[in-house]
């Protein structure tokens, strides 16, 4: 008769119990790891959350620059940048499409001026005469 060793014993249960996850979908594994945490100390969970949470934020990481290359890559093949697609994106200087800006200043004989820019020759003239520049402003429209 051979005597066995109890850590031999324990060992072969351990591995009796360990589950292949590799033979496992992925709704199997989420349903093991579901039923494993509630075996878990507060500080494991703490720990498991950390260890999810990085994972989570590589693998979003890892999306997001393969839907960028696979993104560029279609727009290279049409000739096309993401600027042609979204303007608004391109760092520098941004262009509106609407109304334009309206005047903010009218001299006396009807010129107009945004306030944007250089100071219009009509107006630099008027004040160099000792107007004051706010006596141009259009009143805005109240109501």
């Amino acid at each position: 008769m051979s005597e066995t060793d109890p850590g031999d014993i324990h060992s072969q249960e351990m591995e009796q119990e360990t589950t292949d996850l590799t033979q496992m979908d992925e709704e199997e594994i989420v349903s093991f790891l579901e039923s494993a945490l509630d075996r878990l100390s507060v500080e494991s969970l703490m720990r498991v959350g950390s260890l999810v949470a990085e994972k989570r934020q590589a693998k979003q990481e890892e999306a997001r620059t393969s839907a960028r290359v696979a993104i560029e890559q279609q727009l290279q093949r049409s000739g096309l940048s993401l600027g042609d697609l979204f303007p608004e994106l391109v760092p520098g200087r941004k262009r509106t499409q609407g109304e334009p800006v309206p005047p903010k200043f009218q001299g006396p004989n009807g010129e107009l001026w945004t306030g944007r820019g250089h100071e219009p020759r009509w107006l630099q003239a008027l004040v160099a005469e000792g107007r004051n520049k706010e006596e141009f402003l259009i009143a805005k429209d109240v109501g």
